[in-house]
């Protein structure tokens, strides 16, 4: 059974295997539009919209849905299951993980184990990357010689830096040293006053005062200042220097960083790369597999035209596709077409026997909107052709004098504005009556009648020997005849052959009673007659929800006998419903007794009558059930 386009996307969206619900909600709609989406206009993962574009713009695809567009649901989800078939076989295909792994461990050590990894032999990152593609694409056996001499610079670099660091360092640690000599010396040129009137306390003499010598002290002091110059600037200079060391270490960090870069970059080349083979391959076998059951559609589309005209759901022969329909007899189906077609008098038989229960219908009550017109005057106040008395307003244009007069006088004109601001000023009133058409809608209620699907059957077959030669004929052409009509305007039909036992099949279910048919229409009838056990299975047929509303046509000889109380009491309950129960006797030697409970009997003797004979009966005997006029535009609509 298909489903509908509706049901196919929801159950995508809400149950598929690939990504998010988002993105398959994002996918099902760029596949409801059946048209390329370039990867610009597009938000979903470029993988699936690959996919999706080759598929929608495949040729041999296209050319099928063009000429039998019904079948784009079954394309839909044939879609969806290679979308899903591809990422299922993508994630299980993926070798990268350990990679990924060791490249995350990687991208966590810091400079002095990335300088080991440089120099080592034995660095378990320089093992695991031997070991893998990676070698060959990044060469990192010996690492990059550009890495290597920009690492070697930029120790170097340093190198000089610490150098001139050190070197500044003892310069200023020197003038500091001078400095404090120099101070020193100032103060053995300087005697303090403090010490006239003391005595040496070696010597036993009173201590001399000396007078400073001024000129030497200003020179040392002079040194002093140019020392204390060089100390500062050489500061200044080991800021720099210290700072340009710090500008060197993000350098070796972004070597790394560079290094990782194109580990991922080449990994991730890797993964694309993987997965477009894997892509390509699935896509290619899916395709291949989809052009054959194409190619084989077509050929039973082929096979069946003779059975079946047209084929509104084609979902059931995609489905029999799938099957052993190769050693179905298609030329028996073949050769009873064109028995119909070489005699119309059979065909038009079948056609009414399967065509005689209209389809059914009901009344609902629908709203319809009404359109009336409605003609009225529209006033127009602003018009001047009619005046109609005096009012309050601030329409200068309509001032009656008594109002002009207080504005014309100084000493009641703030009266005039007092009524003007309250719009109470005595204008003259004027109207203009104007003829305007409007449309009304009024909303009314009616009758609708729908017609529902046309009525189910069931055919019983007697296969009994007494039917042999024109009656076994007849009886096959015309379940032959009704199985297309059936197929075409998609009604349940049930065959049931009955000898001394039944077989039954659905008719309208091609995959499975197609071979049915077949061994149906070439057998050989034999054997006795009961058609109690038929109509029991008709009977139970008509308690089901297919046919609760079926009809029954008996094709027999009526070599038969009467049926049970119990059965008769059984098909009574089901004509209070509506069930019909029918038959075509073929011969002249039918038990009319037994066939008391049928609402129709129609009679046909290969010797004695005329097939149009009988087609005309049977349209007479079903006209209160069946109007003329419309079997007549059925079965022209039909032909």
């Amino acid at each position: 059974m298909m489903h509908s386009n509706n049901e196919i996307f929801t159950r995508f969206i809400k149950f598929g295997k690939i990504s998010t619900e988002t993105e398959r909600k994002k996918i099902a709609e760029i596949v409801k539009d059946w048209n390329y989406v370039s990867l610009e206009t597009s938000n979903i993962d470029k993988k699936y919209l690959d996919i999706i574009n080759s598929f929608v713009t495949d040729e041999k695809i296209n050319s099928i849905l063009a000429s039998q567009p019904h079948l784009k649901e079954e394309f839909i989800k044939k879609l969806f299951s290679l979308l899903e078939k591809i990422d299922l076989e993508i994630e299980n295909k993926s070798s990268f993980k350990a990679e990924r792994d060791y490249l995350k461990e990687f991208e966590s050590i810091n400079l002095s184990e990335f300088e080991k990894f440089i120099k080592s032999k034995d660095n378990k990152f320089k093992k695991h990357i031997t070991d893998t593609y990676l070698k060959k694409e990044l060469s990192l056996i010996d690492l990059s010689k550009d890495y290597k001499n920009e690492i070697k610079k930029s120790k170097e670099k340093i190198q000089e830096i610490e150098n001139k660091i050190s070197f500044i360092s003892k310069q200023i640690e020197n003038d500091k040293k001078s400095i404090y000599e120099k101070k020193e010396k100032i103060k053995n040129l300087t005697n303090d006053p403090k010490i006239l009137g003391k005595i040496d306390l070696k010597t036993g003499k009173p201590l001399k005062y000396k007078k400073p010598n001024e000129t030497k002290i200003k020179e040392i002091e002079k040194e002093i200042k140019q020392l204390n110059e060089n100390i500062k600037n050489n500061s200044l200079k080991l800021d720099s220097l210290h700072s340009e060391k710090k500008t060197i270490i993000p350098d070796l960090i972004s070597l790394k960083n560079k290094f990782v870069q194109n580990w991922k970059k080449q990994l991730s080349l890797k993964e694309i790369q993987q997965e477009i083979e894997i892509i390509d391959k699935i896509r290619k076998e899916f395709l291949n597999e989809l052009y054959k059951k194409i190619e084989e559609l077509k050929e039973l589309l082929k096979l069946l035209s003779p059975f079946i005209n047209e084929i509104a759901d084609l979902g059931r022969l995609w489905d029999m596709s799938a099957g052993n329909w190769q050693n179905v007899n298609f030329s028996l189906l073949e050769k009873y077409a064109q028995i119909l077609k070489n005699k119309k008098e059979i065909q038009e038989l079948a056609e009414l026997l399967g065509k005689y229960r209209k389809a059914e219908s009901e009344l609902e009550e629908e709203e319809f909107e009404n359109i009336e017109i409605v003609s009225k005057y529209r006033i127009e106040h602003f018009g001047k052709s009619e005046l109609i008395g005096i009012t309050e307003s601030d329409d200068l244009n309509n001032l009656l004098q008594t109002e002009l007069a207080l504005f014309s006088d100084i000493e009641t004109e703030s009266i005039f504005y007092k009524r003007f601001a309250e719009k109470k000023l005595q204008t003259f009133q004027y109207i203009n009556k104007e003829n305007d058409l409007e449309q009304k809608s009024v909303t009314d209620i009616r009758q609708k009648e729908i017609e529902k699907d046309k009525g189910p059957f069931i055919i019983a077959v007697d296969t009994s020997g007494s039917m042999h030669g024109e009656p076994e004929f007849l009886a096959k052409v015309i379940a032959f005849a009704i199985t297309r009509i059936a197929i075409n305007e998609k009604r349940k039909a049930f065959l049931i052959s009955f000898s001394t036992g039944i077989e039954t099949f659905e008719l309208t279910d091609i995959q499975n009673s197609l071979s049915k048919l077949i061994d149906f229409l070439q057998m050989s009838f034999h054997g006795g007659t009961d058609v109690s056990e038929a109509v029991l299975e008709a009977l139970k047929q008509m308690k089901t929800e297919n046919y609760e509303k079926a009809d029954l046509l008996i094709i027999s000889d009526g070599v038969f006998g009467n049926l049970s109380s119990n059965t008769i009491k059984s098909i009574n309950e089901l004509k209070k419903k509506g069930n019909k129960f029918n038959s075509l006797m073929i011969g002249r030697s039918y038990n009319e007794k037994a066939l008391s409970f049928c609402n129709n009997i129609w009679q046909y003797d290969p010797n004695y009558n005329n097939l149009k004979d009988l087609v005309r009966t049977i349209n007479q005997d079903l006209s209160p059930n069946f109007s003329k006029n419309t079997l007549k535009t059925e079965l022209f609509n039909y032909k």
